[in-house]
């Protein structure tokens, strides 16, 4: 395909009003329970850098990825989005009160700590574009890129929820 071939493909996605997005790595998640990786992507606006959607990238043990599945970004506002989910149980979500789409904000990614008794835990971050221009988590000041779900094990029962979230 020539220059001027790739120019006119570029002009006719603009003058459609197709707006052309990219895809932007918010945190790869993994447990200390399993080799399950996956990671919580962003999908932008090239022109306005709002947030259009959200999507759970699953990856095999090798590294490969296995599946996507789209989350929609009004859901975060909406009852929250589930990353990890066994039976009736909500493991691991992410929900906001206030979220811009284009400004970001706080974000509570909310535990089943213990499934046996329903009891909770949260942590509060911030998602919001970086001095960059690129979306990250933060914890005060400090970017988060990695989420490590410490399983919360227990005796003759075996794992009953997250124990805690390391963050770096």
């Amino acid at each position: 395909m020539n220059a001027s071939t790739c120019l006119f493909m570029f002009a006719t996605l603009l003058l459609s009003g197709k707006v052309l997005a990219r895809e932007e790595v918010i945190a790869t998640i993994t447990n200390d329970e399993n080799k399950q990786v996956y990671t919580f992507v962003a999908e932008t606006d090239e022109e306005t850098d709002s947030i259009k959607a959200f999507y759970k990238d699953n990856y095999s043990a090798a590294g490969k990825k296995v599946d996507r599945e789209l989350m929609a970004s009004d859901k975060l506002t909406d009852g929250g989005l589930i990353l990890e989910k066994r039976g009736d149980h909500e493991i691991l979500k992410l929900e906001s009160n206030s979220f811009d789409l284009e400004q970001g904000g706080l974000v509570t990614i909310d535990t089943l700590y213990n499934g046996v008794n329903g009891q909770r835990k949260e942590y509060d971050l911030q998602l919001a574009k970086a001095t960059d221009g690129e979306w990250r988590l933060f914890k005060g000041k400090n970017v988060v890129s990695k989420l490590h779900i410490v399983v919360n094990k227990k005796f003759m029962l075996g794992a009953v929820g997250v124990k805690e979230i390391v963050m770096k």
